[in-house]
């Protein structure tokens, strides 16, 4: 590092040389001749069409070749630097105008020219591994340049966006919702002698109550589970009212996720037992809040379906065979078990396979086990 930060230093005054250079150049450039009488026709015609000059295009070439850091095998050069600011935002190109922060760069540029040149050396640059680096990068760029550089989410047009709002509009325009879970029994006297329990019971105590008590036979699999809906017993997605108008009006009575109604409500078919389970706040969002995530939808979307177009068309030209039925020949190797927060119990790798077959539990094999909640 001290070679670098040494050959940092003797480039320093290079670079502010070749940056007054050109200034100058650009200076130069833009004065302004005055112009020149015009030539009559016949003068015109007697004068011999001269190539255009190919100069600036030469001393571009030349500045670009300019040598900013040498080292042994190697060398970095303005076009490294000017490429390497290139790939970067505008917005991150603003820093380097403070010379400073351009010779870090230069400094960053060499440490990984000398690093890129000892990995090809030492045979790294032939691995396999970098020929799928290389192809996976090489697909980001076409994607980049076939789909994101022609399609972008103000490609959209508001005509669009608009028709997707009122065809959506359930999305941006929603009351509030509540689910609860009920425990239905045939009579006030059964209703109160189960309160208590219920009350005191967490989510997962209510539900296996109501597998085991409600006469409910539309919720009892699912542990007495309402779902969600509004102040009018309205189901998301229905029409007419779904739940019982009294149990509606109960669950928004109460105050917190977890409550249960203080009293049996009486509804057609005998007492309810309800404890609220879940809160939804109301959404309205009108077409110019929701205008933006529109687009970035519809984008995403038609983006998509260019990209399917396009591999489509690619298979229609090169026509690839696929054998599938000789997959039987890949052998995959087991990995070591693995294991620790966040990994699914049932992740591959997760634990040995069982070799002694287990005997079913009492909760697997239980028909009532609670099933994942609707959303």
């Amino acid at each position: 590092m001290e070679r670098i930060a040494a050959m940092s230093s003797r480039v320093r005054p290079l670079f502010i040389a070749l940056a007054l250079l050109s200034a100058v150049a650009i200076a130069h450039s833009q004065q302004t001749p005055a112009p020149a009488p015009q030539a009559t026709a016949p003068e015109a015609a007697a004068q011999a069409p001269e190539p255009a000059a190919a100069a600036p295009d030469a001393a571009d070439e030349a500045r670009r070749a300019t040598v900013l850091a040498t080292y042994e095998g190697g060398q970095v050069t303005v076009a490294d630097l000017e490429d390497t600011l290139g790939r970067q935002s505008p917005f991150m190109r603003q820093r380097y105008k403070d010379p400073e922060e351009l010779t870090k760069l230069l400094d960053k540029t060499t440490r990984f020219a000398l690093l890129a040149d000892e990995a090809e050396r030492r045979g790294f640059g032939k691995s396999d591994q970098v020929d799928q680096a290389v192809k996976q990068n090489a697909v980001q760029l076409l994607m980049k340049r076939e789909f994101d550089e022609k399609l972008s989410p103000e490609s959209i047009a508001e005509e669009e966006v608009s028709s997707y709002y009122q065809e959506h509009l359930d999305e941006y325009q929603r009351p509030a919702t509540r689910r609860a879970s009920h425990i239905l029994v045939a009579t006030a006297e059964e209703a109160k002698a189960l309160l208590k329990e219920a009350t005191e019971a967490d989510l997962r105590g209510f539900r296996k109550l109501a597998r085991e008590h409600t006469l409910d036979d539309a919720t009892k699999l699912r542990g007495g589970d309402l779902r969600y809906f509004d102040d009018k017993g309205q189901l998301r997605g229905e029409d007419v009212a779904s739940i019982p108008k009294a149990i509606a009006k109960a669950v928004f009575a109460l105050e917190k996720v977890g409550d249960v109604a203080p009293k049996p409500i009486k509804i057609e078919g005998g007492y309810s037992i309800v404890k609220l389970t879940g809160n939804r706040p109301s959404v309205s969002r009108d077409k110019e809040q929701a205008t933006e995530t529109i687009r970035v939808r519809l984008w995403r979307t038609r983006r998509q379906d260019a990209i399917e177009s396009f591999v489509a068309g690619l298979k229609a030209q090169h026509k690839p065979s696929v054998k599938a039925e000789l997959m039987d020949a890949i052998v995959l190797e087991e990995g070591p078990a693995v294991s620790g927060p966040g990994i699914p119990k049932d992740f591959p790798g997760s634990k040995p396979p069982e070799l002694i077959p287990q005997e079913p539990t009492e909760a697997a094999g239980e028909p009532g086990a609670a099933a994942p909640e609707a959303r």
